[in-house]
């Protein structure tokens, strides 16, 4: 039974992440909205993005997990990210503009997947600052894509869908992460997992 339990828990994170790979490509570039589209496409539209991107999916089931393994109030981290990402999203609709977007959400990767790998408890309130920070570029990223002609009603159904997949997705990798939890195999998966988060994330920075 204990040998069992070690190779499930060995299994456990890098299995969640190829899971995200392949729902990241089954969805591919995520439903896209049109003029005239109204509140319900983009309700879907926003449920659906962010798995279509992969680093954004990476970026918040390796949160996810990192706050399962080694926090105690687990949830703060990704309610701060979900928060923050629906205010960067909002600021899409403001003359306000985030730079270097792409290579802030790339560095999330590298950041989250590196709290992975090290596998050291941060302050709950640091947690949440650092996860805020990269989910406004990630709330960017994804509020560059929203067609600004449609009404206000159509984007915050998109941004109502974005935030309930957001965190799912938290909510996925914090099982999973108390699921590892105690043991010398779950704690080289956790890391197997960052290692593959932070490649990612070092690809995209430089392409």
């Amino acid at each position: 039974m204990f040998r069992f339990r070690n190779t499930f828990n060995y299994l456990l994170a890098p299995a969640l992440l190829a899971a995200a790979t392949a729902a990241s490509a089954h969805t591919g570039a995520g439903a896209h909205l049109h003029a005239g589209d109204g509140a319900m496409q983009a309700l879907m539209a926003g449920l659906s993005h962010p798995i279509a991107g992969l680093d954004h999916l990476l970026a918040m089931v390796a949160l996810g997990l990192w706050c399962g393994l080694m926090l105690k109030r687990q949830w703060l981290p990704p309610v701060a990210f979900a928060a923050c990402m629906a205010l960067g999203l909002a600021l899409t609709q403001t003359p306000l503009e985030l730079p270097a977007v792409e290579p802030m959400v790339a560095a999330s990767l590298l950041a989250f997947g590196l709290l992975l790998v090290a596998q050291r408890r941060l302050p709950v309130a640091l947690a949440m600052v650092l996860a805020g920070a990269f989910a406004l570029f990630h709330g960017y990223a994804h509020g560059e894509v929203f067609p600004h002609a449609l009404p206000a009603a159509v984007f915050w159904a998109y941004m109502a869908g974005m935030v309930a997949t957001t965190l799912v997705l938290h909510a996925l990798g914090v099982a999973f992460g108390r699921a590892m939890r105690g043991g010398t195999a779950s704690a080289w998966a956790a890391r197997l997992a960052g290692v593959a988060a932070m490649g990612y994330g070092a690809v995209a920075l430089a392409g």
